[in-house]
């Protein structure tokens, strides 16, 4: 993914967690999008229901949900992939 950086990627929420989502792309490769990657609004993390809920609009991630994402980085070497929102 090093060389995907800015390239854009439909996935699948895989988890939701107090700092961000995971997101699982078709191709088995998973990256955090974290908090500060959401975009300009604030989101509430539901840990009960493990869903994340957009301060103003009611805006909602939760397990199971389609989202697109852009590759923001990656490191080989560290085994992470960070992506955002897009």
């Amino acid at each position: 993914m090093e060389k995907r950086i800015g390239e854009e990627y439909e996935g699948l929420i895989s988890s939701v967690t107090s700092f961000g989502i995971f997101v699982e792309l078709e191709n088995t490769v998973e990256g955090l999008v974290r908090f500060d990657d959401l975009g300009e609004e604030y989101f509430i993390y539901d840990e009960s229901r493990k869903r994340l809920i957009g301060e103003r609009t009611n805006k909602t991630y939760q397990i199971g949900d389609k989202v697109k994402i852009r590759v923001k980085n990656a490191n080989k070497l560290l085994r992470q992939i960070d992506f955002t929102i897009a």
